[in-house]
């Protein structure tokens, strides 16, 4: 849900990929101009700002060094059960969007699809209407 509070929304962006982490960044502050994007590169810098810091939305990558994505969603889960979550992979969907919404996710976007995709996904995520 989107914040009520004044705040700018924030989103944690965790992906191993600089260059994947800079163009979502650009989606998503296009798509939201009042948004704070925070990236980090691990699923454990992720968790920790998760645990330390508001969020109202994780993108999260399904393949990250040291530990899978699913595995962080489910601690995420764990310690922010309300945080929407939407993985973010260049997997294929199918089978992988079943086992990320088994675990937890609220949506699944392909980096193939990236561009179509985030912005609805993300206003779909934040509750805001769709993008035009």
């Amino acid at each position: 849900m989107a914040p009520s509070s004044g705040r700018p929304t924030r989103i944690l962006l965790v992906d191993d990929h600089p260059a994947v982490s800079q163009r979502i960044g650009e989606l998503l502050t296009g798509a939201l101009p009042d948004a704070e994007v925070v990236s980090v590169v691990s699923g454990e810098e992720g968790l920790s700002l998760a645990w330390t810091q508001p969020f109202d939305l994780v993108l999260l990558d399904l393949r990250l060094p040291g530990r899978s994505g699913i595995e962080i969603l489910r601690e995420l889960r764990a310690i922010k059960p309300l945080l929407p979550v939407i993985i973010v992979s260049s997997l294929p969907e199918s089978p992988y969007a079943t086992l990320a919404r088994r675990a937890g996710a609220i949506d699944f976007v392909t980096k193939s699809a990236l561009v179509q995709e985030l912005g609805r996904a993300v206003k779909s995520a934040l509750g805001v209407s769709a993008m035009a």
